[in-house]
């Protein structure tokens, strides 16, 4: 038996949605927490390192060193630290070449929020 089945929903960010709203534009914004001081990207509202739950924002230069990566036929991901932050992240990749150790936050490619890393310019290939 074959059943189709469509759902519609809305997803609310609420007092994370200025981060969305950052990921969107393509902009990196991290959340800080006022009890420890722990810098996490992407933003959280209860800090993993002491689990305090006040918050504030931080821009941060959307660079992120490529930590490991993987590529299927159509798609790359890759775990990366962006610079400023005290977690990684996994990221999608678009046009990185595979010998490229950074790359810089980008507007995703599609309507679904997610963070997409692309070239970075112009010292893209600079090893540290």
């Amino acid at each position: 038996m074959k059943r189709q089945m469509v759902l519609d929903y809305t997803l609310v960010f609420g007092a994370l949605a200025p981060y969305a709203e950052a990921v969107r534009a393509g902009e990196a914004l991290a959340s800080v927490c006022q009890h420890c001081g722990h810098t996490t990207f992407p933003a959280r509202i209860v800090c993993p390192q002491c689990t305090g739950n006040v918050i504030a924002w931080k821009k941060l230069s959307g660079r992120a060193r490529i930590l490991q990566r993987t590529a299927g036929p159509e798609q790359a991901f890759a775990l990366v630290q962006f610079d400023g932050a005290e977690t990684r992240s996994i990221v999608r990749l678009h046009a990185i070449d595979p010998h490229l150790s950074h790359g810089r936050l980008i507007a995703p490619h599609d309507e679904l929020i997610g963070l997409w890393l692309g070239a970075d310019a112009p010292d893209a290939g600079k090893e540290d």
